[in-house]
């Protein structure tokens, strides 16, 4: 972006900020709607937190976001708090006023609008929030608001979800919140649950962790949320989706909270494609996940199982996964079926694999990218790299490979260099790195990776 005498700044307070998504997105928001802005994390320290509010008014700062330690301390110096902050007793946002900054937290507000893209309605359902900490007041707060029928908070210390229950019902004026020890969840009533999970049990790199582990447990969930989204599938929701329970994560809350940030900041309504937009860079960035793709010869596993072994990643070929899925080899399916019902597999792999996989190498097969939708699906699983080979290497690492459906010809030199004219300009659309692989260690290949990946 062009940075000028008209630049708007916005920013974020907090201790510490170096891991933190939203200056990717604020300015993606910024680039996408044409406007003069820019975020920037700010570290503040918790003895400097009164300076730096009255300094960024003093400088003219637009709006600031606010995370820990400072999302209770910052509220008492604003000039006014939204009714929905003080209620929960936190602000993550502060709104440039004549006066001073006005605070909101956004979190209960982005968390609303998750629930309403999955079309999860709570009026009148029976709840079930799993922790009594600030995260979960948000989530009492919006199921109070949007009058859920009966409540049940679950905390290991029942005090502090009893201090929990007592301000929300005393806040709306109805008693609909109870408190229960997590460990007394079996005298809960035998209905179907909304279960929100809001503790940071389950957090990267704790990802094998979970607050319950009783299976019994989740015959009781009929949606579960978990507002962790590193990793991107915790196993609170493999849990619910072994259940039979549908299950999401708290990326779209961080989407949304920062989206209604911004649409605050600057008196606009972001329109939702490019909401959108945005979201789809935040899965790429949280999952962390290693794509890759080029033709057959390539080193695809060969890379894929180095990486793996180096980043103390999983690994996944996507041709395995079809063999293991359906029984049978590549090249039956090819034989019995044809071509065009197994790139139809294909693109249900990649459609499945959207909403579980991270923190994973996923080899490709050479066809993959080819259709147009794959290439969309793929490019949202994680970070591209196209392991570029030309026709005179293939010949030689493939000369005594029989088994490949697409080589039987009797002049597979003329028929690679064919397919590779064909199929390379598909492999550098949806690529974000092109690799030259030809005279290279498999030590070269994967630090040069793992370079531009940092």
């Amino acid at each position: 972006m062009n940075v000028n005498g008209k630049t708007n700044v916005l920013g974020l307070l907090g201790d510490p900020v170096e891991h933190t998504m939203s200056p990717l997105i604020h300015n993606t928001l910024s680039d996408s709607l044409g406007m003069n802005n820019i975020y920037i994390p700010l570290q503040t320290k918790a003895d400097g937190l009164e300076a730096a509010v009255k300094g960024a008014y003093a400088l003219n700062i637009l709006g600031l976001n606010v995370t820990v330690p400072h999302k209770y301390h910052v509220m008492q110096y604003l000039s006014e708090l939204d009714d929905g902050a003080k209620a929960i007793g936190a602000v993550n946002t502060l709104v440039r006023t004549e006066t001073g900054y006005k605070g909101y937290n956004t979190d209960m507000m982005g968390l609303s609008r998750e629930l309403d893209s999955y079309h999860i309605q709570l009026e009148g359902r029976q709840v079930i929030i799993l922790g009594a900490g600030g995260a979960a007041k948000a989530v009492a707060y919006l199921c109070m608001y949007r009058r859920a029928g009966r409540i049940y908070i679950l905390n290991r210390t029942v005090d502090k979800a009893e201090k929990l229950a007592e301000d929300m019902n005393g806040f709306f004026g109805r008693d609909t919140i109870t408190a229960m020890s997590l460990s007394d969840y079996r005298n809960l009533p035998k209905e179907r649950y909304i279960v929100f999970q809001a503790t940071s049990i389950g957090l990267q790199p704790d990802a094998d962790k979970v607050i319950i582990e009783d299976t019994d447990f989740y015959s009781l969930v009929e949606t579960g949320i978990d507002l962790i989204y590193n990793p991107f599938e915790t196993r609170f929701m493999k849990l619910c989706r072994e259940s039979g329970a549908s299950a999401y994560n708290g990326l779209k809350m961080l989407l949304y909270q920062g989206v209604i940030a911004y649409e605050l900041w600057n008196h606009i309504q972001v329109p939702e494609d490019i909401a959108d937009q945005v979201y789809r860079k935040l899965k790429k960035k949280t999952r962390k996940n290693i794509v890759l793709i080029g033709f057959m010869g390539s080193g695809k596993t060969t890379i894929g199982k180095a990486l793996q072994e180096t980043l103390q990643y999983q690994f996944l070929d996507t041709d395995t996964y079809i063999e293991e899925q359906t029984g049978q080899t590549i090249a039956n399916i090819f034989a019995e079926k044809g071509e065009a019902y197994f790139r139809n597999l294909e693109t249900k792999v990649l459609t499945d694999l959207q909403e579980t996989v991270s923190h994973t190498i996923i080899s490709t097969g050479g066809g993959m990218p080819l259709r147009e939708e794959n290439a969309e699906l793929l490019s949202m699983l994680g970070e591209v790299i196209y392991l570029n080979i030309d026709a005179g290497e293939v010949r030689k690492r493939l000369a005594e490979d029989t088994d490949r459906p697409l080589l039987q010809s009797k002049n597979r030199e003329e028929k690679v260099r064919d397919m590779l004219a064909y199929r390379a300009p598909f492999y550098r659309r949806c690529s974000d790195l092109v690799i030259d692989v030809a005279g290279k260690s498999v030590k070269d290949i994967t630090d040069e990776i793992q370079h531009v990946m940092k």
